[in-house]
């Protein structure tokens, strides 16, 4: 684990230095499911890289932070995503994809579990693309979930 964690962060910085394709995006969304009962809202700071492997699609590496915002006495839960990811565009405008991966627990006692994330992106313009995203963090009977709206920059 400690591999990956390193791998990511190497293609992270290496992406920073090499900015073709790097983005940085913000997601806004309600928790569905399980974690609903526990939290009232959910947001993200996203962090990628991608690589064009052909004309339509892009793999790449993601990171970020993100929280489940807590309700009815519960505490919210951060998380550090992990995650390789492929975008497919299915028009000019208009791409798929998800991210799969793991999620690093930020709390105390740590720990981390599965990550898997679908979306929707439409490139508004050359820098700037807006997205609809379903994610999911999945392990030990509990499963956290949201539906997002983003807006995202590259740089």
């Amino acid at each position: 684990m400690k591999k990956f964690v390193l791998a990511i962060f190497a293609l992270c910085a290496f992406a920073s230095v090499n900015a073709q394709g790097l983005r940085g995006g913000v997601n806004l969304g309600v928790p569905i499911g399980d974690v609903s009962n526990f939290s009232s809202f959910f947001g993200s700071i996203d962090l990628d890289y991608d690589w064009e492997v052909s004309e339509s699609i892009d793999v790449g590496a993601a990171t970020g932070f993100a929280y489940y915002f807590g309700k009815d006495g519960f505490d919210g839960f951060k998380y550090l995503p992990l995650a390789g990811s492929v975008d497919v565009g299915v028009s000019d405008d208009i791409s798929v994809g998800g991210d799969v991966g793991y999620a690093i627990s930020l709390e105390s006692g740590g720990g981390g579990d599965f990550l898997y994330r679908f979306q929707v992106r439409y490139q508004a313009s050359e820098d700037v693309d807006i997205s609809a995203r379903m994610n999911n963090i999945s392990g030990d009977g509990i499963t956290f979930t949201s539906l997002t709206a983003g807006v995202g920059l590259r740089f």
